[in-house]
C-alpha cells in the first residue's frame, strides 16, 4: 500500500511538471506572438530598459507618472526638443571644445528653408559676436538696404529683437528673428559703445540683393583693393569680374581685404583660391576615422599671376581661412593684420523628423509634399592647410603683424584720443565705485522698511505704493546694491575667445 501511494505521488508531480513546462512553452510562444498582456510587456520593456541603460526614457516616464502637471504631447515633444539642445550644449565642454553644432527645431528650421527658398526677406547685415560671446554684434551693413537706410552701423551690439533680449541666443535664432515675411517689420534694440547709447531701430524687411563683393578700386595707380565681406554662392564670380575689371585699369598688384569676414561656402574660396595656385592641393579636408581628402587646384582654369597682399584680423575665419592658407602654404600672398579667428571645422545639416503637408499649387489645386520638421547641424570634420596645418582654435598668424598698437606708433591724433578714452574709462571707473559705496552706505531700503513697520506698530494703515518707473533704461546692476556686491575692480575678467560664425539676415 506504501508503496503504491508512492508510485501516485510520484506519477502525480511527473503530469504537474509536464503541465508547468506546457505552460512555459505556451507563454513563451504567446510571448513571441505578442499575446502577452500590455502590463506584463510594459514591466518587461522596463526592465530592458533599464538593463540597457536608457536613462533618457526613464526620466521621461518618472515625469509623465510623478510630476505634478500633467505632461501632455506638446510639452513631451518640447521636453525631447530640449534633450537634443542639451546634447548639443554638452559638445561646447571638454573634449569637444565644440561651439558650432546646432539643433534647429521645427520654427528655427522652417524659417531657415523659408530664407533660403526666397520666400523671406531680411534687412541687409551681418553678424558676429561679441568678445565675451554673449550679444550678437554687427559686423557689416550692407549698402542700400533697411538697416543702413535706418541708420544701423556697423559693431552696433543687437540686445533685444522685437523686444526679447538676446543674451545668450545662438547665432542662428537671432537671424530667424530677424528675417521674416516681406513688407513686415522687426524692432531690433541695439547699443552702440561709441556713443554709449542704446536705440529703438524699427526696420521694414523687404528682398535683400547685394554683392559679397565691395570696395573695388584703385588705391594708386598700380594696386587695386577690394574687400569680400562674405562667401555666397555668387562669390567667386564676383571676385573675378571685379579682378578682371582692375586689371582693364592696369592693377599689377591686389589687396584682398578679410577683416571681419566670417566665412561661408567653402566652394567660393576653393574657386578663388586655385584661380591664383597653378596646382597642388588648396584644402584638405579630415573626417571621421581619420579619413583625408584633399582638393586640389584645377589646373585649367584661367590664372592670375599678380603679387598679393591679403589683410585679416581675429573676426576672419573659416571660409576666408581656407583662401588665406591656401595663398600663405603656397607662397603667393603676404598676410597683414592680426591672428584669425582660428575655425577649421565643418558642419551639415542632417534633417531629423519629416512630416506629409497638404500643400497647394499656383492654380489652388492642393498635393502632399514632404516637409522637414527640424535638423541637427553638426561638425563633421575639420580641414587642414595644403601645408597640414591644422588652425582650428589657433588661426593663421600674418607675415606681418600690423593692430592699433602700429597706428598710435604713427599718428599722434589717434595716440592722444586714445589716452583721452584711457583716462575717461578710469574716471567712470572710479565714480562707478564711489556711487555704489554710497548705495551700500546708504540703504535706503531699510529706512523704508522701518518707516513701515513704526506706522503699523501705531496701528495705522500702511497703503501700497507702486513702481516708480526709471527716469533711464539703464541702472546699475541690482547686484551692485546689495552687501555682497562685488567692487568693480574685483569683477573685471579676461575676454575669452569668441564664437564668430557669421549670420545674415
Amino acid at each position: 500500500m506504501g508503496k503504491l501511494k508512492l508510485a501516485t505521488i510520484i506519477i502525480a508531480l511527473a503530469v504537474m511538471m509536464v503541465f508547468i513546462w506546457a505552460a512555459y512553452l505556451a507563454g513563451a510562444a504567446s510571448a513571441s506572438t505578442g499575446g502577452r498582456d500590455a502590463w506584463t510587456i510594459n514591466q518587461l520593456s522596463q526592465i530592458r530598459n533599464e538593463r540597457s541603460g536608457d536613462l533618457f526614457n526613464k526620466a521621461m516616464r518618472i515625469l509623465e507618472s510623478d510630476y505634478y502637471m500633467p505632461i501632455d504631447e506638446e510639452a513631451k515633444t518640447n521636453l525631447v526638443y530640449g534633450a537634443i539642445q542639451g546634447m548639443v550644449n554638452e559638445l561646447r565642454k571638454e573634449p569637444f571644445n565644440d561651439n558650432f553644432s546646432h539643433f534647429y527645431d521645427p520654427e528655427l528650421y522652417k524659417d531657415l528653408d523659408a530664407q533660403t527658398s526666397g520666400e523671406y526677406a531680411g534687412i541687409g547685415i551681418l553678424m558676429g559676436t561679441t568678445p565675451d560671446g554673449f550679444y550678437p554684434e554687427i559686423s557689416s551693413v550692407f549698402p542700400n538696404t533697411p538697416a543702413e537706410e535706418a541708420g544701423i552701423e556697423p559693431q552696433d551690439i543687437i540686445t533685444a529683437v522685437d523686444d526679447e533680449d538676446t543674451f545668450g541666443m545662438i547665432l542662428p535664432e537671432v537671424a530667424t528673428r530677424i528675417k521674416g515675411k516681406e513688407e513686415t517689420k522687426v524692432k531690433l534694440t541695439v547699443y552702440r559703445a561709441t556713443e554709449n547709447e542704446y536705440y529703438d531701430f524699427t526696420v521694414e524687411r523687404r528682398e535683400v540683393s547685394f554683392s559679397s563683393i565691395s570696395d573695388i578700386k584703385m588705391l594708386d595707380g598700380t594696386t587695386g583693393f577690394l574687400r569680400i565681406n562674405n562667401f555666397g554662392e555668387q562669390t567667386d564670380k564676383d571676385f573675378f569680374s571685379a579682378v578682371d575689371e582692375l586689371l582693364e585699369q592696369g592693377m599689377q598688384a591686389l589687396v584682398i581685404d578679410l577683416r571681419n569676414n566670417s566665412g561661408g561656402l567653402m566652394k567660393p574660396a576653393v574657386d578663388i583660391a586655385e584661380r591664383f595656385i597653378d596646382e597642388g592641393v588648396v584644402v584638405e579636408i579630415v573626417e571621421r576615422n581619420d579619413e583625408h581628402t584633399a582638393i586640389y587646384a584645377n589646373p585649367d582654369v584661367k590664372k592670375y599671376d599678380l603679387p598679393l597682399v591679403v589683410l585679416i584680423n581675429e573676426n576672419s575665419a573659416s571660409a576666408s581661412e581656407i583662401l588665406v592658407g591656401a595663398l600663405k602654404d603656397h607662397g603667393l600672398a603676404t598676410i597683414v593684420g592680426t591672428q584669425s579667428y582660428g575655425k577649421g571645422v565643418i558642419q551639415a545639416v542632417t534633417p531629423m523628423e519629416k512630416t506629409v503637408e497638404e500643400m497647394k499649387d499656383e492654380d489652388g489645386q492642393s498635393y502632399k509634399q514632404e516637409v522637414v520638421k527640424d535638423a541637427l547641424a553638426i561638425t563633421i570634420g575639420k580641414y587642414m592647410t595644403p601645408n597640414g596645418h591644422d588652425i582650428h582654435g589657433v588661426g593663421i598668424e600674418p607675415d606681418i603683424w600690423f593692430t592699433i598698437d602700429n597706428r598710435l606708433q604713427d599718428e599722434p591724433e589717434l595716440k592722444r584720443m586714445e589716452q583721452v578714452v584711457r583716462e575717461k574709462t578710469e574716471e567712470l571707473r572710479q565714480l562707478r565705485a564711489e556711487l555704489i559705496k554710497y548705495v551700500r552706505d546708504n540703504d535706503t531700503i531699510v529706512d523704508k522698511a522701518t518707516d513701515v513697520a513704526d506706522r503699523l506698530a501705531r496701528g495705522e494703515e500702511v497703503p501700497d505704493e507702486g513702481r516708480v518707473e526709471p527716469e533711464a533704461e539703464e541702472h546699475m546692476p541690482v547686484a551692485a546694491m546689495n552687501n555682497g556686491a562685488d567692487h568693480p575692480e574685483e569683477n573685471e575678467t579676461e575676454e575669452p575667445d569668441t564664437e564668430n560664425e557669421e549670420q545674415g539676415e
